[in-house]
């Protein structure tokens, strides 16, 4: 099995993954409340890592993916480690679901930016989306509209769905998911977590 073959394969679990998260959630949440997602903040299931190893070995699948929708991926990554206390498999679902969101959200011939970098005592990872000719950021605007439209009886259940899994994963981490502007003055889905192994494991997140 070539690189693409293990690329598709990862990808494929992860979507299924997440579509059984979905299909239970839109169940009416009966089986989410009688067996509740195991928090990630459990020993067990996280540990230390590297987020750029993450998304590195993720970048196949996610390319392959945006590929279909008509779109590109750029990946821009630091030289130093961002050592973050991870579960892996949640990781691994908030990316698959704002990919997701970045094929529903963005036009054919846009290229989804992922930026990752140090800000202070966190690890960020931004989510930029552009596309020829625009610079309506039509992916943080669909992500905040579903943030918004949360405590919504109604609305695009798909969206709210993963936009409710994204914050919990991600709130589980200790940290925080929403549209900001990025460093490169547009605005983009940011994601803040505590970095580990400095002596900051404590500090709060900040906006």
């Amino acid at each position: 099995m070539n690189t693409a073959q293990i690329a598709i394969a990862l990808f494929v679990f992860i979507l299924l993954s997440v579509f059984w998260r979905l299909l239970d959630r839109r169940s009416g949440g009966s089986a989410a409340a009688t067996h509740p997602r195991p928090a990630a903040s459990n020993p067990l299931s996280c540990k230390q890592a590297d987020i750029r190893q993450l998304l590195q070995q993720m970048s196949g699948a996610l390319q392959a993916r945006l590929q279909d929708a008509g779109m590109a991926l750029e990946l821009k990554l630091p030289g130093d480690p961002l050592p973050v206390l991870l579960d892996r498999s949640g990781m691994q679902e908030v990316f698959a679901h704002i990919v997701e969101f970045a094929c529903r959200a963005m036009k054919a011939g846009s290229t989804l930016h992922v930026l990752g970098r140090i800000d202070g005592t966190q690890a960020v990872v931004n989510f930029i989306d552009r596309a020829p000719g625009t610079d309506e950021p039509r992916l943080a605007q669909c992500f905040d509209a579903a943030s918004a439209q949360c405590a919504q009886p109604h609305g695009d259940c798909e969206s709210l769905a993963s936009v409710a899994l994204c914050t919990q994963i991600v709130g589980e981490h200790r940290g925080r998911i929403y549209a900001a502007p990025s460093p490169l003055g547009r605005l983009g889905i940011t994601l803040r977590l505590p970095l580990q192994g400095l002596g900051v494991n404590d500090a709060p997140t900040r906006p």
